[in-house]
């Protein structure tokens, strides 16, 4: 789910979010919030949510080093879930960024590694624990081959988050998800899935048609991912990806009625 206004008003797109989540997505307890221009903009939004929703979202969101503004946020349904921390997990890497970040110290000759770090949220759900991170990794402006060393060493660091959690508890419920800006054989998605075992991508349960949450030129991809750990894994009864806008002309983004 993103959060920019882009060419469309701000009430537009504000309007058009809220009608996707309450009537498209249903309300769901847990939410994933990508490109947040800024926190009175999510506010906002939960504002909006609270009548058709009937609650109003819990939000885990801190502002991070982008140079755009945009940060990942959690929306939480208060009467389900109960969040107990959520933190900005930056990282530092030998590969040249030129991201600033005061939260993080890097040693000589080594960059930040996210201008929108990993958000990592200790919850429970309906009293059981499980962790969230919310992503957006480096996207492909640039190019594709010269930006993928920073998603695969973005995907590595994801891992060496999960595996203590896992290596402290078989039984940890672990979910990764947002917009990785890549493909599901790319190699930063294979780090996070084939490589190490630890997660899966449970979006590939899809029949190849269904399969997809972004248009480009008129081309189908599928550049988000839920990636579950084993537990969480046991706990999915049924996978679907709402195609709310995907499906739909660009002119439409204009009118509120639509999704």
């Amino acid at each position: 789910m993103y959060l920019t206004p882009g060419p469309v008003s701000p009430a537009v797109k504000q309007e058009k979010l809220a009608r996707t989540i309450s009537a498209a997505l249903g309300c769901p307890a847990l939410l994933g919030i990508q490109e947040v221009q800024s926190r009175p903009l999510l506010q906002a939004l939960v504002a909006t949510l609270a009548e058709p929703c009937g609650f109003t979202y819990a939000i885990a969101h801190h502002d991070s080093a982008d140079a755009r503004g945009i940060d990942v946020a959690l929306l939480a349904d208060p009467r389900r879930v109960q969040i107990a921390d959520a933190t900005l997990q930056q990282a530092c890497t030998s590969l040249e960024t030129g991201i600033e970040d005061p939260t993080i110290a890097c040693p000589a000759g080594e960059d930040p590694l996210f201008s929108r770090p990993p958000l990592q949220v200790d919850l429970l759900v309906e009293g059981e624990p499980y962790t969230v991170f919310v992503n957006h990794f480096k996207s492909k402006r640039g190019g594709e081959a010269e930006t993928a060393p920073r998603r695969l060493a973005q995907a590595r660091h994801l891992n060496s988050l999960v595996a203590p959690l896992l290596a402290a508890d078989a039984g940890a419920r672990v979910l990764v998800m947002g917009d990785f800006n890549d493909y599901a054989l790319s190699s930063a998605l294979l780090a996070l899935t084939t490589d190490t075992g630890y997660l899966e991508n449970v979006l590939l349960s899809l029949p190849p048609q269904e399969r997809y949450t972004y248009n480009f030129g008129g081309a189908s991809q599928l550049l988000d991912g839920l990636l579950l750990s084993p537990a969480a894994l046991a706990r999915v009864a049924h996978v679907e990806i709402v195609h709310a806008n995907a499906d739909y002309p660009a002119g439409w983004a204009l009118d509120p009625a639509i999704p």
